[in-house]
């Protein structure tokens, strides 16, 4: 019963991949880097998936709404161990959302105000659970290698589940967005920044080499890594984006 189980939704996942009408346009859809969100919310009607495959063999897999200009909506599944020998992990399911309050045309900086899970794969949860909440993020703009470029920063305050729901459980992140082509990319943050001393042992170092192979599809190779672990961790995205 495991094995067709998996089967069936490994079968339901490719299926459903092809059936997606794809018109992605490079640089303009990718609404977080790495795990870190962006103050970008898209345009609306736009449709967005994603699939990410993490450690063990699990799959995380979303789907996003842009409403407005100003905010997005969505779900997103978690399947643990869906690759490999060892029973799958049917995770509680969850929302994503952002609403966009400055775009960055007054004296204030683009900021955006959301709720997410914080970290793909088996290393964010508590108890078997993702960890979700709260954050605050905003950006700024640079000028690199002849292209606009982006420098992330905000909070995050953990939700769910209740019992981490702590101030001490309250982390900063902060993220580089370089695009160098139309076809290729690279991102870098520091996440999971505690208010501690010793913020550097817990905190994640991840980058990640972003690329649009053709104008219809968008994939992501991340490396994420922390001394708290001694372990590097890779995660592949794919994404789409098409127009409701």
């Amino acid at each position: 019963m495991g094995f067709k189980k998996r089967m069936i939704c490994i079968l339901f996942i490719l299926i459903f991949s092809a059936l997606v009408p794809l018109s992605l346009h490079p640089g303009t859809y990718d609404l977080n880097v790495i795990d870190t969100p962006k103050t970008h919310t898209s345009y609306k009607g736009d449709l967005r998936f994603d699939f990410t495959m993490y450690d063990r063999g699990g799959i995380l897999g979303s789907a996003v709404l842009a409403i407005t200009d100003f905010a997005f909506l969505g779900v997103y599944f978690d399947i643990g161990q869906v690759i490999g020998s060892e029973p799958m992990e049917w995770n509680q399911p969850g929302v994503l959302a952002r609403f966009l309050v400055s775009d960055g045309s007054t004296f204030l900086p683009q900021i955006a105000i959301g709720y997410s899970y914080f970290m793909r794969g088996e290393i964010n949860k508590v108890k078997g659970v993702t960890v979700n909440g709260l954050y605050v993020v905003g950006s700024s703009s640079f000028f690199l290698a002849g292209n606009e470029q982006s420098f992330t920063y905000g909070i995050r305050y953990p939700i769910i589940p209740l019992s981490y729901s702590m101030p001490e459980h309250m982390s900063v992140f902060i993220g580089v967005d370089m695009e160098f082509s139309p076809v290729f990319g690279m991102k870098g943050e520091i996440e999971n920044v505690k208010f501690s001393t010793e913020w550097w042992y817990n905190a994640y170092y991840n980058f990640a080499f972003d690329f649009n192979i053709v104008d219809m599809i968008n994939m992501s190779v991340e490396f994420k890594y922390s001394p708290s672990i001694n372990t590097l961790i890779r995660l592949l995205r794919i994404g789409y984006t098409t127009q409701f």
